[in-house]
C-alpha cells in the first residue's frame, strides 16, 4: 500500500498465501528530491516467498501519470514511477504492504522549480533622469526566492530594491525585482535568486550600463544573452 498524505494517495495492496513470521520492508531511500515537471520513481524493498496477486488503486489526481511497475513486485521491488510531477505532489508517501505479516517504510518527496537560465527573462535597464537607473530581472520557479542585488564589489545594495511575487496557475512563483540606483555608466551588477528552502543560488544575472545582460553560471564563465538558454553547471 503507497499512501501520499494529506492530499494524493495510490494504493497496492499485496496478499500471499502463506505466513510468514517475519516481515520486513526497507526503503533504499528515504528523500527523494524532483524538478517541477520530470519524473521519478519511489522505492521499497520486501522480501518475497511464494505467490503474490495485488489490487491497485489510483486517486483522479495522478490519473495518467502513476504506475506501479509490476514486474518488479516478484522481485521484491515496489516500484512507484509518477511521470510529469506536479508540485502539489510533494509530501509523505508510506509504503505499507501487507504480505502475511505487515509493515511500512515513509518515504519524503520533495518538488523544486529552479530559477535557471532557461526560464529568467531580463527586462532592461531604464534611465528615470538625473543620473538614476531602473534595473530589472524576473524569473519563474518554486519555492519563493529571495532576490540579492550587488554591485560590481559584491556589496548588497538588496535594500534599494523593489521585489513583488505573483502565483500562477502552475504554482510556480513569478518573482520581479527592480533595482533604483545612481551610477556612472559601464557599471555591473548583480542581481541573485536565493533559495532559503534549499540553501543555494539557483540563479543569477550581471547587468551593465551598456544595456548589456550576462549571465553567469556557478563557476563564474561568462556569456553573452544570446547565449542565456546555456543551462548553468
Amino acid at each position: 500500500l503507497f499512501v501520499s498524505f494529506p492530499c494524493i494517495s495510490t494504493e497496492t495492496l499485496i496478499h500471499q498465501f502463506s505466513f510468514r513470521s517475519l516481515f520486513t520492508v526497507e526503503a533504499p531511500q528515504s528523500l527523494y528530491t524532483v524538478e517541477h515537471g520530470n519524473n521519478v520513481t519511489l522505492e521499497c524493498t520486501f522480501p518475497v516467498n511464494g505467490k503474490l496477486k495485488f489490487r491497485d488503486l489510483s486517486h483522479s489526481d495522478f490519473r495518467g501519470r502513476i504506475k506501479l511497475l509490476k514486474e518488479n513486485l516478484n522481485l521484491g521491488q515496489s516500484l512507484l514511477q509518477i511521470t510529469d510531477v506536479k508540485l502539489r505532489d510533494a509530501g509523505f508517501y508510506r509504503c505499507l504492504i501487507g504480505y502475511g505479516g505487515a509493515d511500512y517504510k515513509t518515504i519524503n518527496l520533495k518538488v523544486k522549480g529552479e530559477y535557471d537560465s532557461l526560464k529568467t527573462i531580463t527586462q532592461g535597464v531604464v534611465n528615470t533622469g538625473d543620473n538614476e537607473w531602473k534595473l530589472t530581472c524576473q524569473s519563474e520557479g518554486y519555492p519563493q526566492a529571495e532576490v540579492i542585488w550587488q554591485n560590481r564589489e559584491h556589496e548588497d545594495l538588496t535594500d534599494k530594491a523593489n521585489t513583488s511575487y505573483e502565483t500562477g496557475s502552475d504554482q510556480l512563483y513569478r518573482v520581479t525585482s527592480t533595482l533604483t540606483i545612481k551610477s556612472r555608466i559601464d557599471e555591473i551588477f548583480y542581481c541573485v535568486f536565493w533559495n532559503k528552502e534549499l540553501q543555494e543560488n539557483t540563479s543569477a544575472v550581471s547587468v551593465s550600463f551598456s544595456v548589456t545582460f550576462f549571465l553567469y553560471d556557478r563557476n563564474q564563465r561568462h556569456c553573452h544573452i544570446d547565449c542565456r538558454k546555456q543551462r548553468y553547471i
